[in-house]
């Protein structure tokens, strides 16, 4: 079994080479594709960085996912031309795509189609974990996980922080919370030492203190509660 980022180093060789992959700009703030719509392809991103959205039944929207160069996207087309999620781009964009039948077509032939599906369903699991905290840790916490799998996924350092910024009311979606809600627990975690702003507004997390914090808080069941 290979790693997440050696599957993307072999998926982006394969597009390299591969006639039917075509390279799209998608300006900052601009969907890929957007709900409802009809969208059969798949997406390698070049260079860039992009959300997933999804909007509830009252309206209310939640941001599933952020991808950022080496990761592929889309793979709800696989079950469904009709996209349930919108794909935004949070920079400006280069992205490498193809029909999900010739995306597959490919991963066959190039004996991966193991480990698409091996990451399909880590990817799956850590949705899972994510809904599970969402009914059962209250706010603060949920910040904190999403603090920490935002400094690992965007491979972020204690000198420079995240390397793109991160709004609260990104923050807010991913939470499941309110943007004050979120500006609450920001300045509570600066003031702790978990996390910083840098000068130019990127948010620095201390990885080391903040999974202490929320270890410490793992041991007292009470203070994971749903708030109120």
């Amino acid at each position: 079994m290979i790693t997440a980022c050696v599957f993307g180093d072999r998926l982006q060789s394969i597009l390299a080479g591969e006639p039917g992959a075509i390279t799209r700009k998608v300006p900052k703030k601009r969907n890929v594709y957007a709900g409802g719509s009809y969208d059969d392809k798949m997406y390698f991103i070049a260079a860039g960085q992009v959300k997933l959205i999804i909007l509830s039944a009252a309206g209310k929207e939640c941001l599933l996912s952020i991808y950022t160069a080496g990761d592929f996207f889309g793979e709800s087309c696989l079950s469904s031309g009709h996209r349930v999620e919108t794909a935004t781009a949070m920079t400006d964009t280069v992205l490498k795509q193809m029909t999900a039948a010739r995306f597959m077509a490919r991963l066959a032939e190039a004996h991966l189609l193991g480990d698409f599906a091996r990451h399909l369903a880590t990817r799956l699991a850590e949705q899972r974990q994510i809904t599970t905290n969402l009914a059962t840790v209250d706010c603060e916490y949920r910040l904190g996980e999403v603090l920490l799998r935002l400094s690992r996924k965007l491979g972020a350092s204690e000198a420079r922080g995240l390397p793109h910024r991160i709004s609260q009311q990104e923050l807010s979606q991913m939470v499941g919370t309110t943007r004050p809600r979120i500006s609450e627990f920001m300045r509570r975690f600066r003031d702790l030492g978990l996390i910083d702003i840098t000068p130019d507004s990127h948010i620095l997390v201390r990885e080391r203190s903040l999974k202490k914090y929320l270890q410490a808080r793992d041991m007292q069941p009470s203070l994971r509660a749903v708030a109120s």
